[in-house]
């Protein structure tokens, strides 16, 4: 009878410890993770908080959506004026400085490079530094294409030139960059890219 009690009230307390560690874990607190977006289309519909530093603007257009306060007053001593194309510029006038035409397109980057009797010294673009398709239309492949023409001007003896831009591309400014790392000096930078003063007819008024 001894042995026979020794059992049922060893059972009865493993019953018991089995019931308290089950209420211990009924006790535990759930914590419930963010539901993490496991696709493209749930990361697009969440969206992304974009910081005021992280947003990126396209090259030539900085500041345009901001007001910045510009200092006039000395703004005619900055302007060139009949003097500035009689002026010299390593032992040559201004008016007789080689002109560096850049073209930059949404697609590519043209340099020509012209003297002063508009005859073509040399003129390269992207697609003939080795860029392809897409590749054509980076940053990068503007500034290879400067360093190119640099290049080639340094070998003929032309270090000082004029640069004239066209376009909003974006090898707009890292072509200019390219020039003065190949070892040339821009004496000046013209912009003449063509704006329309209307534009096209706009869109007709939808009606409703």
């Amino acid at each position: 009878m001894s042995f026979r009690r020794l059992v049922s009230d060893l059972g009865r307390l493993c019953l018991q410890t089995a019931s308290q560690s089950v209420a211990v874990q009924q006790q535990r607190a759930i914590h419930v993770s963010v539901r993490a977006a496991d696709s493209i289309r749930d990361a697009h519909r969440q969206g992304t908080r974009i910081g005021a530093g992280q947003v990126e603007t396209m090259e030539g257009t900085t500041g345009a959506g901001t007001q910045t306060a510009v200092n006039t007053s000395s703004l005619d001593a900055r302007l060139p004026t009949s003097e500035t194309l009689k002026q010299q510029f390593d032992g040559i006038a201004y008016n007789e400085l080689p002109l560096v035409y850049i073209r930059a397109s949404k697609n590519n980057t043209l340099v020509t490079v012209m003297d002063n009797k508009n005859e073509v010294i040399t003129s390269t673009s992207c697609r003939l530094e080795g860029f392809k398709n897409a590749r054509k239309k980076t940053t990068i492949a503007g500034q290879t294409t400067g360093v190119a023409a640099g290049q080639r001007l340094v070998r003929r003896g032309i270090r000082t030139v004029r640069v004239q831009v066209k376009g909003l591309g974006p090898g707009r400014m890292t072509c200019v960059k390219g020039l003065t790392v190949a070892g040339v000096r821009v004496v000046s930078i013209t912009d003449h890219t063509p704006l329309c003063e209307l534009g096209p007819r706009p869109r007709k008024i939808r009606r409703i």
